[in-house]
């Protein structure tokens, strides 16, 4: 079953512009790895009482049927450009996973189609 996309901004102001880039690299994440049941993104502002430079994370978590879930933690500055920039990051990572269990995946069914190698028959000293 496939979940929605789901896009949490905390302590933060909404931003059209970077929900919809999440919303386009989900759907480059849904083509190369199909099998992606859940993307769930988080925009958080980390300090909140700085009056210049406050620090925000972006936290991308992705379930991958029969895989551990892949979560990417990138740290940014507040504003627009920060944050665009480490959502690009952070989904450039978890496409990285994702395609890294997938050629794993595929690798792991092809041994186990019969195409071990021939064991080589062991010698006893009698």
């Amino acid at each position: 079953m496939q979940n929605p996309l789901q896009i949490t901004f905390h302590d933060m102001d909404h931003n059209e512009g970077i929900e919809a880039m999440i919303r386009e690299k989900f759907e480059k994440v849904r083509t190369v790895s199909p099998d992606v049941t859940k993307c769930h993104v988080v925009l958080e502002k980390l300090s909140k009482h700085h009056q210049k430079a406050n620090m925000a994370c972006v936290r991308l978590d992705l379930k991958v049927s029969h895989f551990e879930d892949i979560v990417v933690t990138e740290k940014c500055l507040e504003d627009a450009a920060s944050l665009k920039s480490a959502v690009l990051k952070a989904f450039k990572q978890g496409l990285d996973l994702a395609h890294e269990h997938k050629k794993r995946r595929l690798g792991h069914e092809r041994l186990t189609l019969g195409e071990f190698p021939a064991a080589e028959p062991v010698e006893t000293g009698d």
